[in-house]
């Protein structure tokens, strides 16, 4: 398992964030003050928006104990809510 880095996690969501929809992209990917999550920002159709990811997730998905079911559940309410918000 490769070391957890913001480059390391910005990957692992790019990837993941592209899965879940072709439209939206990850702007950016920034450590919290608190640095237990990564702040996730991103764009669908001119409009951006954000969402805290844990990194204990990001880890687990990394380490493949928990298949990705909760990444992508996470990212997935970001990319919904990012849809929803603005229609």
């Amino acid at each position: 398992m490769p070391r957890l880095t913001t480059n390391v996690a910005e990957e692992t969501l790019r990837k993941e964030v592209h899965k879940l929809d072709k439209r939206v992209q990850l702007v950016a990917v920034n450590e919290t003050k608190k640095k237990d999550a990564y702040r996730v920002t991103l764009l669908k159709d001119g409009r951006t928006g954000s969402a805290n990811i844990k990194k204990d997730l990001i880890r687990e998905y990394l380490a493949e104990e928990s298949k990705g079911n909760e990444l992508r559940r996470a990212l997935g309410k970001a990319v919904s809510h990012l849809s929803i918000k603005y229609r």
